[in-house]
């Protein structure tokens, strides 16, 4: 669990480093993806990240100008 140390000190590295955010991950399990198939797993997979990712760097960027954290 995330503490108020914790924040604190991120947001003192963001306000006196001037630490930027460089990745933005996302978890996703794709053992749903499994199939007998390579082809079929690989389709599976790439529709999978395709859909879950679409919108990842519209989403970076909103938060950017929300919390005016550089990403």
């Amino acid at each position: 669990m995330i503490n108020t140390y914790e924040i604190m000190e991120t947001i003192r590295m963001l306000e006196e480093e001037k630490l930027d955010i460089r990745t933005v991950t996302m978890g996703i399990s794709l053992s749903d993806c499994a199939d007998s198939d390579g082809e079929k797993a690989r389709e599976k997979i790439y529709n999978k990240i395709t859909e879950y990712a679409g919108e990842l760097v519209k989403t970076a960027e909103e938060i950017e100008l929300k919390y005016d954290i550089p990403i």
